[in-house]
């Protein structure tokens, strides 16, 4: 029903950030699906990469429950995290059909490591082209239909030309002839 895959093996204890990816096939037709990541002490999180709603709380909503949806999270350190094995909890709550509310949670493993382990880490590649495709527009013409650039006006100066204000100011030097 959920799974989960992180972009690193393992974060940093200082100054860390990994990006996780939830991948949630809940049972079709249910209704308010929300999803609730449960973080250790010393981690947190950023808004869902997505763009999916989320309330005050850190709920994310997930509107289209009849397919498979993925959705993206960066967690980050913002002061040094003691090193070692903590756990990260997804918990997805859902009514079904019957209207009977259904709570699911699933916990992973997340390892802190200092600096100097930190060359040890491994990448998970799909996980890093799946972000880095989020964060590019889907469609190179999509860019331009957005953003809209307006003309430079063209100035064009005369080195010769003196306006109405330079003439009525313009102190002239005395000239210097040689002997």
């Amino acid at each position: 029903m959920i799974q989960m895959r992180f972009a690193k093996s393992a974060i940093e204890q200082e100054e860390g950030m990994i990006h996780l990816w939830l991948q949630i096939a809940p049972p079709g037709g249910v209704q308010n699906a929300r999803l609730q990541l449960i973080l250790p002490a010393g981690l947190h999180r950023s808004p869902n990469l997505n763009g999916a709603v989320e309330d005050s709380s850190g709920r994310i909503w997930i509107d289209d429950t009849q397919s498979v949806t993925d959705l993206y999270v960066e967690i980050f350190t913002r002061e040094p995290v003691p090193c070692g094995e903590y756990s990260l909890a997804v918990e997805l709550s859902y009514t079904d059909r019957d209207g009977t509310g259904t709570s699911v949670k699933q916990v992973i493993p997340l390892k802190v490591v200092s600096e100097e382990e930190s060359v040890e880490i491994h990448t998970d590649e799909e996980v890093v082209r799946r972000i880095k495709e989020l964060r590019l527009p889907q469609d190179k013409s999509e860019l331009n239909e957005y953003n809209e650039y307006t003309p430079a006006k063209l100035i064009r100066l005369d080195s010769n030309a003196m306006s109405e204000w330079e003439k009525k100011y313009r102190v002239e030097g005395a000239k210097i002839e040689s002997i």
